[in-house]
C-alpha cells in the first residue's frame, strides 16, 4: 500500500504539471457558478516575449532523438541539454546545439538503472576542487519506484545509489553547492488517529537520507474518497546554487512565494495584492480529471480510488513554476494564462518585468525549465510526438518609469 501511495504522489505531481490547460486570461466573476466554455487563444500581455530557436525530438528515425515520455529537461553546467525519459528509463545528453552525445541509465533495478525516473538535477561545478572526478557528484536522478537516488559523477559515470528514504526519496530535485540537494519528498504517517499524507521541501546532504534543513512541510488526513484534497499539500519550489530556496503553495486563492536562506530562515515573502482568481473552462476541467485519473491508474492505483476532481479555479503559480536564471533573477510561472507567462524578480523580491512564451496555442500545456541564459520547454503529453524546445533569455534591465530595456 505504501508503495502505491508513493507512486500516486509522483504521478499526481507529474500529471498536474502537464494536465492543466488554461485558456484565455479572464478574471472570474464570483457570481458565476459554472465554468466557461472553451475560449479563443489569447497571448497574454507582457513586457517581453520569449521565442524558440531550436528543438530536439523527432517522430520517426534515429532512436537517439525519439522520446517515449519526457519527465524532465535541464541544462548542465557545460551548457548541454539533458532530457529525462520516463518511458525509456534513461537520461539523454545533447550538445548545446542539439547533437546527441550519450545516454545514461536503462530499465532495471541494478546500479545506474531506473524503474520509474521522476526527476533529475545537475550539480554546480566546484571551482578549484581537488576532489577526483569519480568522487564528485555531477548529477542525480530520483527513482520513486525503486525508492532510491541514483548519483553519477562529473563524467556521468555511475557513482552510487542512496537508499533508505521513508517512504520515498524526494521526487523532484534541485542541486546546490557541496553535493547537497533541495527536493520535495512525499510523506506518509499512520498512527492511532489515522493515515496522513503530505509533502516536505527540505535539503539533504550528499549521501544522507535524513534532511539537514526543512523549509516546508504539510500533512493532511488521507481520504480515499477525496484525493483532490491532496493538492493543498503540494508546494512549488526552486533554489539557487548557493542554497537560497523559494517556495510557493499550489494555491488558487492567493499569489505568494517565500524566500529562505540556506539554513531555513525566512528572508521575505512576495505577494501580489492585485491577483484575481480565474475560472477554468469546462474543457480544462474535463482534460485535467481524465489526465490525472488515467496517470494514477497507470502508476498502480486501484481504479476505484482514481477519483480526482479538479479545483474549478486555476492555480496562481503553476506546478514546477519557480526558477532562477544566470543573472540571479527569479522566474515565477503564472498559472492563470494559457501560454507560459512569468513575473520576474530580483533577489530582493522587486518585480523587474513580465514575460510570456510566444509559441502559439500549442504551448498551453508546456512545462518550462530556466537556467543560465536559456530556457527549455516541453509537453509531457503531446498530441503528436515528444520534443524539447530551446530558447534564449534576453538580458533585461529595469529602467525606472521608462519600463524595460533589452541588452
Amino acid at each position: 500500500m505504501k508503495k502505491v501511495l508513493v507512486l500516486m504522489f509522483s504521478v499526481l505531481i507529474f500529471a498536474l504539471a502537464c494536465g492543466e490547460q488554461p485558456t484565455e486570461d479572464v478574471a472570474a466573476n464570483i457570481d458565476i457558478d459554472e465554468p466557461s466554455a472553451t475560449e479563443e487563444y489569447v497571448l497574454p500581455e507582457a513586457d517581453i516575449y520569449l521565442t524558440l530557436s531550436d528543438s530536439i525530438g523527432i517522430e520517426l528515425g534515429d532512436s537517439n532523438y525519439v522520446f517515449g515520455q519526457i519527465a524532465g529537461a535541464d541544462i548542465t553546467p557545460k551548457g548541454e541539454i539533458a532530457i529525462l525519459d520516463m518511458q525509456k528509463s534513461c537520461m539523454s545528453i545533447f550538445s548545446p546545439s542539439g547533437e546527441f552525445i550519450q545516454r545514461i541509465g536503462r530499465q532495471g533495478s541494478g546500479p545506474g538503472e531506473f524503474l520509474l525516473a521522476s526527476g533529475m538535477t545537475f550539480f554546480p561545478v566546484l571551482e578549484g576542487s581537488d576532489i577526483p572526478d569519480s568522487l564528485e557528484p555531477g548529477s542525480v536522478v530520483s527513482d520513486g519506484m525503486a525508492q532510491k537516488l541514483v548519483y553519477f559523477d562529473t563524467d556521468m559515470e555511475y557513482m552510487m545509489d542512496v537508499q533508505g528514504f521513508f517512504p520515498s526519496p524526494p521526487t523532484t530535485l534541485v542541486a546546490v553547492n557541496d553535493g547537497a540537494i533541495v527536493g520535495m519528498k512525499p510523506e506518509w504517517l499512520q498512527n492511532e488517529e489515522g493515515m496522513f499524507l503530505g509533502f516536505t521541501v527540505a535539503k539533504w546532504e550528499l549521501g544522507e537520507t535524513e534532511p539537514s534543513v526543512i523549509y516546508f512541510e504539510s500533512m493532511s488526513p488521507f481520504d480515499p474518497s477525496d484525493l483532490s484534497s491532496m493538492q493543498d499539500d503540494i508546494i512549488n519550489f526552486g533554489a539557487t546554487p548557493e542554497g537560497i530556496v523559494f517556495t510557493a503553495s499550489l494555491s488558487t486563492e492567493e499569489y505568494e512565494f517565500t524566500v529562505w536562506n540556506p539554513e531555513g530562515e525566512e528572508l521575505f515573502t512576495v505577494t501580489d495584492e492585485n491577483f484575481v482568481r480565474v475560472l477554468k473552462t469546462q474543457e480544462e476541467i474535463d482534460v485535467e480529471a481524465e489526465s490525472v485519473n488515467r496517470r494514477m491508474i497507470q502508476g498502480g492505483m486501484p481504479e476505484s480510488m482514481a477519483n480526482w476532481q479538479p479545483d474549478p479555479y486555476r492555480s496562481a503559480i503553476r506546478v514546477g513554476g519557480l526558477w532562477v536564471d544566470g543573472l540571479d533573477r527569479i522566474w515565477v510561472t503564472r498559472g492563470t494564462t494559457q501560454t507560459p507567462s512569468f513575473n520576474v524578480y530580483d533577489m530582493e523580491g522587486k518585480l523587474l518585468f513580465t514575460a510570456a512564451l510566444d509559441a502559439g496555442e500549442r504551448a498551453s500545456t508546456w512545462q518550462t525549465a530556466i537556467k543560465g541564459n536559456r530556457f527549455l520547454a516541453f509537453d509531457a503529453d503531446p498530441e503528436l510526438y515528444p520534443q524539447v524546445f530551446i530558447g534564449e533569455l534576453p538580458g533585461i534591465e529595469k529602467t525606472g518609469t521608462e519600463g524595460v530595456s533589452l541588452q
